[in-house]
């Protein structure tokens, strides 16, 4: 059982994402090492001595399979949970197939992520969970949920936040519709909008990725719904 404060290696390229996981790690009592990119993890991981491996399924510059892979290869055999937006039955078969012993859905909440360093740390309580209400359908910003995701740190949701309106601001100024299939950018922006409590561009964001990926002929329509959802959203993140 580990009775020091554990520390855990977390990768993810998505700065909502990566700042959520870091805020949440070290609300649970534990020492968190961010890693924007694997190339960052690989140079940070020797020296880290971490007891936990929180690898992004996908990645820009590699994936959390072969990620892990490298690192095994270099002697690392801290135990590895792979998070990600999508995680069905055979991605997450495979994942364990690949070494993983665990997966984690993003957006997750405190909760969550303090049962999963329970389960595989044995860490104790470090943080009591604040109850999940239900959220608000159709609310463009909701407190309630985001709040709740973050065990009540409204300091640590206003620094979300504000990553979250960057990161918005740029893809309204770069939109492009082919880019949002081959770029992993809808992937990623479900995460923020769940961590951040974005409800209705979470929903158009859904709704658009299947249309774009199945060819639907409804494209069209939603790509105009989620444009307007994020620049409602950006308005109601600029008055928060």
């Amino acid at each position: 059982m580990i009775t020091a404060m554990p520390s855990i290696l977390v990768v993810d390229d998505d700065p909502v994402s990566l700042a959520f996981l870091v805020a949440a790690i070290e609300r649970l009592g534990c020492i968190a090492i961010a890693c924007p990119s694997g190339g960052d993890a690989l140079k940070a991981v020797a020296a880290a001595n971490a007891d936990l491996l929180l690898l992004d399924r996908h990645l820009a510059d590699s994936d959390g399979p072969a990620l892990l892979a490298l690192m095994r290869q270099r002697g690392i055999t801290a135990p590895a949970i792979a998070t990600s937006a999508e995680i069905d039955a055979a991605a997450a078969a495979n994942l364990r197939e690949s070494g993983f012993v665990d997966t984690l859905a993003k957006p997750t909440t405190l909760t969550l992520l303090q049962e999963l360093l329970q389960r595989h740390l044995r860490v104790g309580e470090a943080a009591s969970a604040v109850p999940e209400p239900n959220a608000v359908a159709g609310a463009l910003l909701d407190d309630h949920s985001a709040l709740a995701a973050l065990g009540g740190d409204r300091t640590a949701l206003k620094a979300l936040r504000g990553l979250f309106a960057r990161e918005l601001e740029a893809l309204d100024r770069d939109f492009d519709v082919p880019t949002l299939i081959s770029g992993g950018r809808l992937h990623r922006l479900r995460a923020s909008c769940g961590f951040c409590g974005a409800l209705r561009l979470a929903g158009a964001t859904v709704l658009l990725d299947h249309a774009l990926r199945s060819g639907d002929a409804s494209a069209p329509a939603l790509v105009q719904q989620f444009q307007l959802a994020c620049r409602a959203t950006r308005q109601a993140l600029a008055a928060d």
